[in-house]
């Protein structure tokens, strides 16, 4: 390994880690290192917690163990008739925020629970593979549990 090639490393690592408590930053200086564009096109509201934006940004980037919000919400934008696009990127934008907002907070008063995300995905999948016309209804039955959830 050459002494420039260490040194780049360096810097690239620091970055990195000066940038770490700013997500947004943090994926755009991911994208470059590995030369893909960020496909993470959501903001993470001001007015949580440190604690609660690491979750709000875990459901919508997912982990190890589950897709996040935003892969859900591209993988059904792909199958969602063209017609209904502009108002179902709406849509789903707004309910991921929604559930992102109540799931991020600590698990002793948060009402959205790991299993009630895994239900809502496996709607909206089966939804958008067996019969994508009728997303915008899922779509807003989900809406509909997540309101009766929060009352």
């Amino acid at each position: 390994m050459t002494v420039r090639r260490v040194f780049s490393g360096v810097v690239v690592f620091s970055v990195l880690l000066s940038l770490s408590g700013s997500p947004a930053f943090a994926n755009e200086a991911q994208a470059a290192l590995t030369g893909r564009t960020s496909v993470y096109q959501y903001e993470i509201p001001g007015n949580l917690s440190p604690e609660e934006k690491k979750w709000f940004k875990t459901f919508q980037e997912g982990n190890f163990l589950s897709e996040g919000w935003q892969k859900i919400s591209a993988d059904i934008m792909a199958k969602t008739p063209p017609a209904q696009r502009p108002s179902q990127k709406v849509a789903l934008d707004n309910l991921g925020r929604k559930i992102g907002m109540e799931w991020c907070r600590p698990n002793a008063v948060r009402k959205v629970n790991s299993s009630m995300l895994q239900e809502w995905g496996d709607i909206l999948k089966k939804t958008a593979r067996k019969n994508p016309q009728q997303l915008a209804s899922a779509i807003a039955y989900i809406d509909q549990e997540l309101d009766a959830v929060l009352d």
